[in-house]
């Protein structure tokens, strides 16, 4: 049985679709409660919910409205490409664009503490939202913890992994705006030379091991990275 908030946020979800335009206010916490009888703690959360989807977003002192339908938001949680996308309603699919098993180039061995020579299953995909591209994604994980032989191209490589003993955990990550090359502007379909966010990605399993080093660009009329800071009173 679904939470009280869940359900809240179910609700909200289908006033969007239904009647809503990005950009439109959403209803007040007060008017919220009332409309399903429910308490500000429960409002709160069904609107954290849709905030981590991309959905909605929130004005300090002034409210909370319908997030842009064309812009996909990522929050700091680690999350696969695939339940990304699932999560926000959108359908994703992927196009491989190489796989090989191959000697790790310098700096993936470096990043993942590999020797020279070290052997890698290497995937560069194309990945897509709605049949739109929205990223292109190479990802290199030692052929010790997940060998070509034993990929399946169709599933998560986040649930493969994890299928295999080696959960995603933890990972770490860089993001810098770079100017897409003539191939990456085809393959995206954005005009040549646009500019697009990078991130770079090592991730470990639980028990510390570095399983997977990933470089993906994203469209920047397409995709945007939200932070949540504090400050350090000290």
């Amino acid at each position: 049985m679904p939470h009280k908030y869940e359900e809240v946020a179910a609700s909200i979800r289908e006033s969007i679709a239904q009647s809503m335009s990005p950009h439109d206010a959403l209803a007040s916490e007060r008017e919220l409660m009332a409309i399903h009888g429910v308490s500000r703690m429960t409002v709160r959360k069904a609107i954290a919910t849709l905030v981590d989807e991309g959905r909605v977003y929130n004005v300090h002192g002034s409210g909370t409205y319908v997030g842009s339908a064309d812009i996909f938001s990522k929050t700091p949680k680690l999350t696969s490409f695939t339940e990304d996308m699932i999560s926000r309603g959108s359908v994703p699919s992927s196009r491989v664009l190489e796989l090989a098993r191959v000697d790790a180039p310098d700096a993936v061995a470096a990043a993942l503490g590999l020797a020279a020579g070290d052997e890698v299953t290497h995937i560069r995909r194309l990945r897509l939202a709605d049949d739109v591209p929205i990223a292109i994604e190479d990802v290199y994980v030692p052929v010790s913890v997940l060998a070509i032989e034993s990929l399946n191209l169709g599933a998560s490589l986040y649930e493969q992994l994890r299928e295999a003993g080696h959960d995603v955990f933890r990972a770490e990550q860089e993001i810098k705006a770079i100017t897409l090359t003539d191939q990456e502007s085809q393959l995206l379909e954005v005009p040549a030379a646009e500019a697009a966010l990078a991130v770079t990605r090592v991730s470990s399993s639980r028990r510390g091991q570095l399983i997977e080093f990933a470089r993906t660009i994203y469209r920047s009329d397409r995709y945007t990275f939200q932070l949540a800071v504090t400050r350090d009173d000290k």
